[in-house]
């Protein structure tokens, strides 16, 4: 008798688990139609919302995958931060996300949704950005970073902004005692400049950009990037890499900025 119920608890959970996962194929397959309207793309990416979101509450292990292409995933070094994003277009060829957090606590997790107000919007180097307004991005790269009683996260993500648009951008990731995150910290010291809550590279979008973190020598590199033409400054539709470096090394708690370095010869 107990076997038997074993066996249907078995069943019933295998059943749901596929049923989860055939969604969101579904989902996944109208997000990418060209067919399907922004409003209702919208709506198909809240679903993936809640499903993702009530599927790490219920979970009893932490970060788990979702075996899915489209749905991307990156844990921190120190297993405490994991964040589940994607992105779709809409019909004027520009990029919607979404995200889910979830974070480590003493006793279980918290899992928080990333909510985009009205549009995804393009994060200003100085301001201080929370989950209920969040700009929109995937992110590739998670790194922790201790300094003394300071604790925070090094965030690498890329967006399209639009159709003649994309960038990438370094951020800081800050988690509460309670797993609330929020995103902006000033740590990256520029050269005559005040202190960044965050860099943001904007480029051409037909174009590439390397931004990488170097965990073995605390330093994020990435390309130089410049106008085709100085009558193009500050139109970041003509912007690309020129084959240089610049990078940000840490210390002491902070992010310094140096340009035009050969990474060839760091060590």
């Amino acid at each position: 008798m107990i076997c038997r119920i074993l066996n249907i608890l078995l069943l019933t959970f295998f059943f749901h688990s596929a049923l989860g996962q055939e969604t969101l194929q579904e989902i996944f397959s109208q997000l990418k139609s060209d067919t399907v309207v922004d409003a209702k793309k919208k709506e198909l990416s809240k679903k993936v919302e809640k499903i993702v979101s009530d599927s790490l509450k219920k979970g009893k292990s932490f970060a788990p995958s979702f075996n899915h292409s489209e749905i991307g995933k990156v844990l921190s070094d120190d297993n405490k931060v994991c964040i589940y994003s994607w992105a779709f277009t809409l019909s004027d060829k520009s990029f919607h996300y979404g995200s889910v957090v979830q974070t480590k606590l003493r006793k279980g997790s918290r899992v928080e949704i990333l909510n985009i107000k009205k549009t995804p919007f393009l994060p200003q180097p100085t301001e201080r950005i929370q989950r209920g307004n969040w700009y929109g991005a995937l992110y590739y790269k998670i790194a922790h970073v201790k300094y003394r009683r300071d604790s925070y996260y090094i965030l690498l993500g890329w967006a399209g902004y639009s159709a003649i648009t994309h960038y990438k951008v370094i951020d800081v990731l800050k988690v509460d005692g309670s797993g609330r995150p929020s995103f902006g910290k000033q740590v990256f010291k520029r050269k005559g400049r005040q202190t960044w809550s965050r860099h943001v590279f904007e480029y051409n979008s037909q174009g590439k950009i390397a931004l990488n973190y170097d965990e073995s020598a605390k330093m994020i590199v990435f390309d130089h990037l410049v106008p085709e033409s100085t009558m193009f400054t500050d139109i970041y539709s003509y912007y690309g890499p020129d084959f240089t470096y610049d990078t940000y090394v840490f210390r002491e708690g902070k992010w310094f900025y140096n340009d035009n370095v050969d990474i060839r010869n760091k060590e």
